[in-house]
Parts: C-alpha cells; sequence; structure tokens
C-alpha cells in the first residue's frame, strides 16, 4: 500500500472499512465484494477482516472439537466402567455427569475470549473510522504483501 498510503480515504471508504471489521465474516465478504475494485483501503481492510475472522473460526472449531472429544470420552469412559463392573455404579454416578458439566465450564472461557475479540474489532474499526490504516498484527503485512503480488 506504499503508493495509496498518501491519498486519505474517504469517508465512505471509512465507513465501509469499519463495517467489515465490526459485523463479522459475512459483512466481510459482502464489503469486499461490493469495494473490491472501487477502493484498495476497503478491500485491504475487508479482505483483512474477513482473514482475522477465519483464524478465530479454526481456533474456535479446533478447541470445540477438543471439548467435545473429552466430553465424548468421560461419557463412554463411564458407561463402559458400569457396564463391566455393576456393583461400582454408586461409585461411578457422580462421574457420569461430570462430562456434561463441561459446557457450563467452557462457557466461561469462552466468553472472556470473545470479549478480547469484540473489543479488537472495535479497535480496527475506529482506528479505521479515523482514516489510519489499521494492520493486525501479523495478518496485515503478510495480507499487504500478498496484495502488492
Amino acid at each position: 500500500m506504499s503508493t495509496l498510503e498518501n491519498i486519505p480515504p474517504t469517508s465512505d471508504e471509512k465507513m465501509m472499512g469499519a463495517l467489515a471489521h465490526v459485523f463479522g465474516p459475512l459483512a466481510a465478504i459482502i464489503v469486499w465484494a461490493i469495494q473490491k475494485e472501487k477502493s484498495r483501503f476497503v478491500k485491504f481492510q475487508a479482505l483483512q477482516a474477513l482473514a482475522f475472522d477465519m483464524i478465530v473460526a479454526v481456533i474456535l472449531g479446533g478447541f470445540f472439537f477438543c471439548v467435545f472429544g473429552v466430553v465424548f470420552l468421560g461419557m463412554s469412559g463411564s458407561i463402559f466402567t458400569v457396564m463391566n463392573n455393576p456393583s461400582s455404579g454408586n461409585e461411578v454416578a457422580p462421574f457420569f455427569f461430570l462430562p456434561f458439566m463441561f459446557p457450563f465450564m467452557i462457557f466461561g472461557c469462552i466468553f472472556p475470549f470473545s470479549f478480547v475479540l469484540m473489543i479488537v474489532r472495535l479497535i480496527a474499526a475506529i482506528s479505521v473510522l479515523n482514516g489510519r490504516n489499521y494492520h493486525y498484527p501479523g495478518i496485515g503485512k503478510w495480507l499487504d504483501n500478498f496484495l502488492e503480488k
């Protein structure tokens, strides 16, 4: 973005870039599709927001895969223990319900993560609304180099 960094974005470009950051991947795709030929600033911001959302989705997908794997293993382990040793049913019964508590405990982990993601998106949107060319750490420079090629 070296040649176009000196040209300040218009208020419409700022607004479209901020919308791409705030409203998630669907908004980023729509903004990119509408503005990709009109404004390099908006194109970059929309693609960057989309890349950020996709990275977050992959991380959360892996996290949920692990959590549901633990829940499945805990439930199946409790069931097989009771089936193989029926006399131990009273001893295992409290542990049978433990995997069902994982989703509630996970909420305690996901809520702060979601709050941080919201703050990062708002920082990006406010920066773009102020006319600055916001770069997510790691993603921004890579995407800038990718678009230069």
